[in-house]
């Protein structure tokens, strides 16, 4: 059985859908080709030429990452030394560029892995946020209902959260008035003809009802459809950033801090005065930031992030939330395994062809 860069592509989304992620994030195939054959998978954290270079030595052809080789897509692509020619140099040597990015850090996996790092419990999901999302109706003969169905869910529509094949159908009556052939006289009446109809209901990602609706309305049974798409959103579900977890026995802010050091390896960066009382933290892998108003509604006393913003900062401890800075990338490398998991699902790939970069990273503190 040969194994496709598609079918990488279909494992990662099936962990981690690209719904999931930020309208703004470039997540999946970014270089290569769907259709070719993977000799070997390298899983790192960043697509970096050195990753390019160990990914070569390995025989293998594809490279994920957890972050996206741009998040604005190029207008050129020519070679470089510096991060702008990553999509070039993947290109050039045959190397199909993949990544998980903000919809991996909102799967439920995704957001456990920097508190199961810490060794705390994995707790509830921090973020409060809306997903946005198109939502497709289709008025339909009741008959019909099955076929629409299985058009929708085989071209990306009805999944929500962790659910795939989720419609909602309501029955009523439609009602119309056929046209009159050309010769009948313009005062001539005809009648109102009532059907047996149903309502079906689909959520799909941002920006993809347009084309689920046009395929919706090629197998309709009518020849004037109804079939409407509505940009609106759903409160998330299990998929969201950052976990609440409340500490076994609550402890200072520098008792904490130090736990932190050793389980990342790492030193650092803390608001807060050492001796505050923590007895509930929020984690978040990378940015943190845009989490503080969710971790102070939840009741957290501590925010431990990869990072957060000077002024953002200032604004927590001063609303009566202290700050960890782990480092971006410290906090993310639990990420990494997570996603080798996926890819290691992908049928007919062997664990071997499979590659997980040691952690590591780029900077060092005296």
């Amino acid at each position: 059985m040969k194994v496709r860069v598609s079918d990488i592509l279909a494992s990662i989304d099936h962990a981690f859908p690209a719904a999931w992620a930020e309208p703004w994030d470039q997540v999946g195939l970014l270089v290569g080709d769907p259709a070719t054959v993977v000799t070997g998978v390298r899983v790192a954290l960043d697509p970096t030429h050195a990753e390019i270079a160990a990914t070569l030595a390995l025989g293998a052809n594809v490279l994920v990452t957890h972050h996206p080789a741009f998040l604005e897509s190029p207008q050129t692509v020519t070679a470089s030394t510096g991060t702008d020619g990553i999509a070039f140099a993947a290109a050039a040597k045959g190397i199909s560029l993949i990544a998980a990015h903000t919809n991996l850090d909102r799967a439920p996996d995704g957001a456990a892995s920097l508190p199961r790092a810490l060794g705390l419990e994995d707790g509830y999901a921090l973020e409060s946020s809306l997903q946005p999302i198109d939502l497709i109706t289709v008025y339909a003969p009741t008959e019909s209902e099955a076929a629409i169905l299985a058009a929708l869910f085989e071209a990306g529509a009805g999944r929500i959260g962790e659910y795939r094949g989720c419609s909602f159908s309501s029955t009523g009556q439609g009602s119309f008035v056929e046209p009159l052939p050309s010769e009948v006289p313009d005062d001539a009446q005809s009648s109102s003809t009532s059907v047996d109809e149903i309502r079906i209901e689909v959520v799909a990602p941002r920006g993809k009802g347009a084309r689920i609706a046009s395929i919706a309305a090629r197998i309709h049974p009518y020849e004037e459809p109804v079939v409407s798409v509505t940009e609106t959103a759903i409160v998330r579900g299990a998929a969201r950033l950052g976990r609440v977890c409340e500490l076994a026995v609550p402890c200072t802010l520098e008792t904490v801090t130090s736990g932190v050091a050793d389980r990342l390896s790492c030193v650092p960066r803390v608001w807060g005065s050492p001796s505050t009382s923590i007895a509930s933290v929020a984690c978040a892998t990378g940015s943190g930031g845009s989490l503080i108003d969710s971790a102070i509604a939840a009741g957290c006393d501590a925010l431990i992030a990869g990072e957060v913003r000077y002024h953002d900062a200032l604004n927590a401890i001063e609303r009566g939330l202290c700050i960890i800075e782990a480092g971006h990338d410290v906090t993310e490398w639990p990420l990494v395994s997570v996603l080798a998991s996926a890819v290691a699902e992908t049928p007919g790939l062997m664990s071997s062809h499979v590659s997980l970069a040691p952690s590591g990273r780029g900077w060092w503190t005296p």
